[in-house]
């Protein structure tokens, strides 16, 4: 198998890029043939389309804005992860991880690099039809296949790999179940990535800085082309997904970046009133503007009186003037890490599904889950 760069200028808006492409494969000497892939850049194609915004015309809602200072970003930047989104899933600092289109992508796709100065590229608008355009002005009569390219990451690897985004002429996924292994067994899940594993090995010739390699001719591979139209790259739901589903199984451990918060829930629950049961809690609620609100729970001796410390730490932030709510951190004198109760997790999500909650044990073990995660179906204004 064969591996070809076609090298190029600088693409631009509203550059043909079929035309572009045709005149990398002259300048190379390259013709294409039957059986040849060709595997296209998504920022090329995108930036060839118009889809390139500059962020200095970007009004961030206040919603960018709180995100935007949670997760180190750049608050128009943020505001267009909003809009390019289909759901926020989380993130750490720099990064963003969103659901679009049925697939995962950091921050929705946007990318910085390439792009003009404060600039950034969208992913491309219709990657499956404009797959099929490629397709019939770049073919010439020859059975050839269109892959558009992306690159990702895998869970706990270091480094990026290719994933295709639509294709046209080529089955993007082989099913070999049915097929039998080494010792004879019949394979029940397995399925290959024909598409995504083409664009691994274009991203190697591709690269991801100043090449100026924005497409590659794949010659040779052991794939399957076929007369169909462009289809975009199956997916599965999330609720199927090994990883969406463990991460998004509930609570996990905490693994830093909320120790201040923590701090001061410990503060809060040393001024806790609780003298019918002994049971302190204490709660610390990072609120959007940055600021921090605590409060331990008060018992009454009429018990339908007291409050949770959480829903006290909420209720001291609205008072403020406070309307977004990043984390809260509760800690309670308990063996295992003290969980918030159902009217305050209905309280949290009231103020936002992916409020971090952290939960610490009087011995500092904790646990991290979303408002959401601990609530997954609320009750809200649209039952009302």
């Amino acid at each position: 198998m064969q591996v070809l760069g076609i090298k190029t200028g600088l693409i631009r808006v509203g550059d043909d890029l079929a035309e572009v492409v045709e005149k990398g494969l002259a300048e190379a000497g390259l013709c294409l043939q039957d059986g040849d892939v060709l595997v296209i850049s998504e920022s090329a194609l995108a930036t060839a389309e118009g889809s390139v915004v500059d962020l200095k015309g970007v009004v961030p809602t206040r919603r960018a804005e709180t995100l935007a200072r949670r997760y180190c970003k750049d608050p128009a930047e943020m505001e267009m992860i909003l809009q390019e989104s289909d759901e926020l899933i989380g993130g750490i600092p720099g990064v963003v991880l969103t659901l679009k289109d049925g697939f995962l992508f950091p921050n929705a796709g946007l990318d910085r690099s390439n792009a003009p100065h404060d600039c950034v590229v969208l992913l491309p608008k219709n990657p499956c039809r404009s797959a099929q355009a490629l397709r019939e002005r770049l073919s010439k009569g020859k059975r050839v296949a269109v892959i558009i390219g992306d690159s990702r990451t895998h869970p706990l690897r270091l480094g990026c790999v290719g994933v295709a985004l639509a294709c046209a002429g080529l089955e993007p996924v082989e099913d070999a179940r049915g097929q039998r292994d080494l010792f004879g067994r019949e394979l029940k899940i397995t399925r290959k990535a024909v598409a995504d594993n083409l664009v691994s090995a274009a991203q190697i010739v591709m690269g991801e800085g100043d090449e100026g390699i924005p497409a590659v001719m794949i010659r040779g591979a052991p794939v399957r082309l076929t007369d169909e139209e462009a289809s975009c790259i199956p997916s599965i739901p999330p609720q199927e997904c090994m990883y969406i589903g463990v991460l998004r199984g509930g609570m996990r451990p905490y693994q830093g970046g909320r120790d201040e918060l923590i701090s001061a829930a410990r503060g809060a629950l040393q001024e806790a009133y609780a003298p019918y049961s002994g049971f302190r809690v204490g709660a610390a609620l990072l609120a959007g503007s940055g600021r921090i609100y605590t409060a331990g729970n008060v018992e009454n001796a009429s018990s339908g009186a007291g409050i949770c410390a959480e829903r006290a730490a909420v209720i001291k932030a609205i008072s403020s003037g406070e309307r977004e709510m990043a984390a809260l951190a509760v800690v309670g004198d308990t063996e295992e890490p003290i969980t918030p109760c159902g009217i305050c997790r209905q309280m949290l999500v009231e103020f936002g599904s992916d409020i971090e909650v952290v939960m610490v044990n009087r011995d500092g073990r904790a646990v991290l889950a979303t408002a959401a995660e601990l609530l997954p179906s609320p009750f809200s204004r649209e039952a009302l």
